[in-house]
């Protein structure tokens, strides 16, 4: 089992970047790589939806991909505040929830309505991270269009999610 602590992640960036700006930016890669090993194990547990379930975690991989490039990129010298910044407790609790959740899924019947509201709880969850006001200033000039493909990206895998459960009579539109 993938468990990745809060308290722990490791910084994958150095130099000049500010430490709360680096654990930051790790902070969402790791939401990232957890949220793919949830998706991964529901790829697992629901074959009739795999390719559902395994569309979700690639883009997950992806959108962790981009944040490590954004690094390698030194996009994040670019940040004119760290003020803007979303706190790391939010980022932390959105770490904790997801590795709470993968603790719940391995140890735990799962039915796939419950599976479907917990990857909207965890789509939600990053959609709340990456619509912070952080977006505005994270990645100014060309790497701007990196934070709002990934919000648009957990937006549209809300989108995929709702649909989803209503395809699955899980969900009804008021």
């Amino acid at each position: 089992m993938v468990m990745i602590c809060a308290e722990k992640f490791q910084p994958l960036i150095s130099g000049a970047a500010d430490m709360e700006l680096q654990e930051f930016i790790n902070g969402c890669i790791v939401v990232e790589q957890t949220v793919a090993s949830i998706y991964r194990t529901f790829m697992d547990l629901f074959s009739e939806e795999r390719s559902f379930w395994q569309d979700l975690y690639r883009d997950e991989l992806e959108h962790s991909f981009w944040l490590s490039d954004s690094i390698q990129a030194e996009a994040i010298e670019l940040i004119p505040s760290k003020d803007t910044l979303p706190s790391l407790e939010l980022i932390r609790s959105t770490i904790d929830f997801a590795n709470g959740q993968l603790v719940h899924i391995k140890s735990n019947p799962l039915t796939l309505e419950k599976a479907l509201k917990i990857a909207l709880q965890l789509e939600e969850s990053m959609v709340e991270t990456f619509t912070n006001e952080v977006t505005a200033h994270l990645f100014a000039s060309d790497y701007e269009s990196l934070s709002n493909r990934i919000t648009a990206a957990e937006k549209l895998h809300i989108n995929k999610i709702e649909d989803m459960m209503i395809s699955k009579g899980f969900l009804q539109l008021s």
